[in-house]
């Protein structure tokens, strides 16, 4: 199938009538592909297109579900119970019959609205606006039976929720464990030892929904001046201490870095940034003790989950080469570095 072809069955399958697309990301020869479409009476739309007939990526498994279309459901879901608590994020559009996942053929497609505004400005200066937007997320309070009822149907489960993620990323570490080259085993002792950590004190951890990948490319300051967080593959019910651990690192980060050069996207500690992103937060949200007690593995969970799934495809599937010595190099540089982004995040919590 052409491009053209699945963007026709799409303008068919949303009646979206004459449109101008521009494909984002991916091809239809893979797995995915993403194109936003802009229309002549004005506004836009992204629509995702997953391969029905192909596996869910390994990284969003650990919502707990394999078939592309439940775990599209649950990103509608999501994006759905936030819109009914007026959370800024972008908004489910449903096919021309009213549901959530349209089908184009042997593709599943989600579309949303295109939210409009500025990257943030690079040098961290506007750290604390992504911050806040990740607090007030976290603040709105756990989606779970026994919570308060409020409108909006139940959200999915984030890709890191801790009772499927963190079970299936023991497992790749078990498989790989005695193909390990000597150099990549203290990576692997420390990926084991942070999920077993945040698996011991989960159920003390508050619950809520979460974002899955903050950082400040997945950010954008609309007119009013506050940050919407965009690109919701990875959200859902989750741990917001995971999801701040994560921001805490990948604050660092400004927005278009080269995807060519992987020493661009190494993280050197910056407290002023760290600081930014907290005083943020806790305009929204304070910590639980628990989470206090745990927010250096919190920081260290994201590159546990990602790097059981590289050493798996490195050390199983075989894959080699430059990407994945690339990935490699992250997930180093995130363990060595994350101890000192936890000792500045203590250090500004403990001072307010």
């Amino acid at each position: 199938m052409t491009d053209a072809a699945l963007v026709g069955r799409i303008l068919r399958e949303y009646r979206f009538g004459p449109a101008t697309v521009r494909r984002r990301y991916g091809s239809v020869a893979g797995p995915q592909v993403g194109y936003r479409l802009r229309r002549p009476a004005g506004g836009a739309v992204l629509v995702r297109a997953y391969r029905a007939d192909q596996p869910l990526a390994s990284y969003l498994r650990g919502a707990g579900t394999a078939p592309v279309t439940d775990w599209l459901l649950g990103r509608a879901a999501t994006l759905d119970w936030l819109a009914a608590r007026g959370y800024p994020a972008p908004r489910v559009v449903a096919t021309r019959t009213g549901d959530p996942v349209g089908v184009a053929g042997p593709w599943l497609t989600w579309a949303t609205s295109d939210i409009r505004g500025r990257a943030l400005a690079p040098g961290g200066g506007q750290a604390g606006l992504l911050g806040s937007a990740l607090g007030r997320l976290h603040a709105l309070g756990p989606p779970l039976p026994g919570a308060a009822p409020l409108p909006g149907a139940a959200p999915g489960l984030a890709s890191w929720y801790p009772a499927t993620a963190i079970p299936a990323a023991l497992r790749r570490l078990g498989a790989v464990a005695t193909l390990l080259p000597g150099e990549w085993r203290p990576l692997h002792e420390q990926f084991r030892r942070t999920l077993l950590a945040v698996q011991r004190a989960a159920a003390a951890l508050p619950v809520a929904v979460v974002h899955g990948d903050p950082w400040p490319g997945n950010a954008v300051v609309t007119a009013g001046g506050r940050v919407t967080l965009i690109d919701w593959e990875n959200g859902g019910v989750g741990l917001p201490v995971v999801d701040l651990g994560h921001c805490l690192l990948e604050c660092h980060l400004d927005p278009g870095l080269p995807g060519n050069r992987p020493g661009a996207w190494l993280i050197r500690p910056d407290p002023h940034r760290i600081a930014a992103v907290l005083d943020g937060y806790t305009r929204w949200r304070r910590l639980a003790g628990a989470e206090l007690a745990i927010i250096a593995e919190g920081i260290r969970f994201g590159a546990a989950y990602l790097g059981a799934i590289h050493f798996e495809e490195a050390l199983i599937d075989g894959v080699h080469g430059a990407t994945m010595d690339a990935r490699l190099g992250l997930l180093r540089n995130r363990v060595a570095v994350s101890q000192a982004v936890a000792d500045l995040a203590a250090r500004h919590l403990g001072g307010r």
